[in-house]
C-alpha cells in the first residue's frame, strides 16, 4: 500500500512535487516538537557532571532557581538522605534540573548531551539521570547508533522515520512515568552529541517532523537489525493487533546481514549455571532442552529445558536474556543436541517486528524511496507530518 504524505503549510509546487522524501523541503513546527525524556542512567551511586559555560541548576519540584555560576568542572554527583551533591555544592531537595545556556554543553560521564539534565534521587540514595531533549536533536543522537552512516541514504531516512514514530509513541504513553525511553537497545540505542554522524544528521534533518500513523493514530514503530527471511507480529512486543506491525512480511533482503545467520554451542554445564540466575530457580542437572512452540513465523515461542530437580519453561524472549542478547541474537532459532552439547543454530538479530534495518539497505540500493521501504514492512500506516496534527494525535492502546 502506497503511504499517503500529508503536508503542513507547504507550497503548492512541493505538493505537486516528487514523492521522494528531502526532495523538497518540509516545514516543521519546532514548538509541535515534543521533549524526549531519555534516561541516561539509573540505580547508580554516583554520577560525573560537567556544564562547558553558564548554567542553572533548578528544582524539579517547584522550578526554583537555586543555584547560577559560568561554567562547571567535572564533579560528582551523590545522593544523601536530605538531597543532591553537585561536587561540594548541597542541594536539600530530592531532584534538580540542569540547564545551560549553550546548546550540548552538558557532559554525563563523558557523554555530551544536548537538552537539559535531570537527576533524582531514588531510594538506598541511588541516582536517575535523564536527559530532557528536543525530539529531532534526540534522534540525531538515535540514528546514528542505529544504523551505519554509509548505509544509503534512502535507508537512513526510512529509519529516522521509524525512530521518531517510536519515540512519539513512548512519549505519548508514558506522560505519568519519570522517562520517555531509555538510552539503550531496550528502547533506542542513543549517544547523545558525541555519537552525531553527518550523514545521519541529514537523515534526520531531510525526515523533520515525518512520522507513520495507523488510521490516526500513533503506534510503536518498532524496526530491528536483521529478520532473518520473515518479519515477526507485534504481539510478541505486547497488544499490538494491527496491520502495520502484523509481520510475516517476506524479507530475502537481509541475507548480506553479518548477522542474517549464526551459530552458538552450549554445553550443559553453561545453561544448569545460567538458570541458577532464573526467577524459576536452578533445575539441577539438564537432561534436555528443545523448542515446544513456535510463533507462525518460526520464531522460538516457547521453550523446554528438564533438569534433575525441576522443569523450566522460557519464552523466546527469556531464552535470549538468559544467556544474552548479543550471544542468542535472536528467537528465529532450532536447538539440537551434539554429545553433551546444545547447538543453536539461529537466524537474524532482533525481535523481528516492524523494520528490518539490513532489508532497509538493501531495497534503498535497489533504488527504493524511504517512503516506499515503510510502506513495504509497515503495511496499512500512512506517512504524516506530526506539526499538522497538533494535540490530536492519540497513541493506539490495546488490541
Amino acid at each position: 500500500m502506497r503511504l499517503r504524505r500529508l503536508f503542513c503549510a507547504v507550497s503548492a509546487a512541493a505538493v505537486a512535487g516528487s514523492f521522494l522524501i528531502g526532495a523538497s523541503p518540509f516545514v516543521f513546527a519546532q514548538s509541535a516538537a515534543e521533549t524526549i525524556r531519555v534516561a541516561i542512567s539509573q540505580n547508580e551511586p554516583e554520577v560525573n557532571l560537567k556544564v562547558h559555560g553558564r548554567f542553572t541548576v533548578k528544582s524539579l519540584e517547584t522550578g526554583e532557581s537555586l543555584h547560577t555560576a559560568g561554567k562547571l568542572e567535572q564533579v560528582a554527583v551523590r545522593a544523601t538522605a536530605k538531597g543532591l551533591f553537585l561536587g561540594e555544592q548541597a542541594f536539600a531537595v530530592p531532584g534538580v534540573r540542569v540547564e545551560s545556556q549553550r546548546d550540548a554543553a552538558i557532559n554525563v560521564n563523558g557523554r555530551h548531551l544536548r537538552g537539559a539534565i535531570e537527576i533524582v534521587r531514588r531510594p538506598n540514595n541511588m541516582l536517575q539521570v535523564v536527559n530532557a531533549v528536543p525530539l529531532e536533536d534526540y534522534l540525531r543522537g538515535v540514528l546514528s547508533k542505529e544504523a551505519p552512516d554509509y548505509w544509503p541514504k534512502e535507508a537512513l531516512r526510512a529509519i529516522a522515520i521509524a525512530a521518531r514514530t517510536y519515540a512519539v509513541y513512548q512519549r505519548l504513553t508514558k506522560a505519568s512515568e519519570a522517562f520517555d525511553v531509555r538510552a539503550d537497545v531496550f528502547s533506542q540505542d542513543y549517544g547523545g552529541k558525541s555519537s552525531e554522524k553527518l550523514a545521519t544528521t541529514r537523515a534526520v534533518k531531510d525526515t523533520a517532523g515525518l512520522i507513520i500513523v495507523y488510521q490516526g493514530k500513533s503506534f510503536p514503530a518498532f524496526y530491528h537489525s536483521t529478520c532473518g527471511g520473515k518479519t515477526e507480529h507485534g504481539r510478541v512486543m505486547g497488544k499490538f493487533n494491527l496491520p502495520p506491525l502484523a509481520g510475516n512480511v517476506v524479507c530475502r533482503y537481509c541475507s548480506a546481514s553479518p548477522f542474517f545467520s549464526w551459530q552458538r554451542r552450549l554445553t550443559r554445564a553453561d545453561v544448569s549455571w545460567a538458570l541458577r540466575k532464573n526467577p524459576q530457580g536452578a533445575v539441577g542437572r539438564v537432561l534436555s532442552m528443545e523448542v515446544s512452540k513456535r510463533t507462525p513465523t518460526g520464531r522460538v515461542e516457547q521453550t523446554v529445558i528438564v533438569g534433575t530437580e525441576r522443569t523450566v519453561r522460557l519464552t523466546g524472549y527469556e531464552l535470549r536474556a538468559l544467556f544474552g542478547f548479543e550471544r542468542i541474537r535472536s528467537p528465529l532459532l532450532t536447538i539440537s543436541e551434539m554429545n553433551d552439547d546444545f547447538i543453536l543454530d539461529g537466524h537474524g538479530w532482533g525481535h523481528g517486528v516492524g523494520l528490518c534495518q539490513w532489508g532497509a539497505a538493501e531495497l534503498a540500493r535497489r533504488g527504493m524511496t524511504a517512503a516506499e521501504i515503510l510502506a513495504y514492512y509497515y503495511r496499512g500506516a500512512e506517512l504524516v507530518q506530526l506539526s499538522a496534527l497538533g494535540d490530536q494525535l492519540a497513541p493506539i492502546t490495546g488490541e
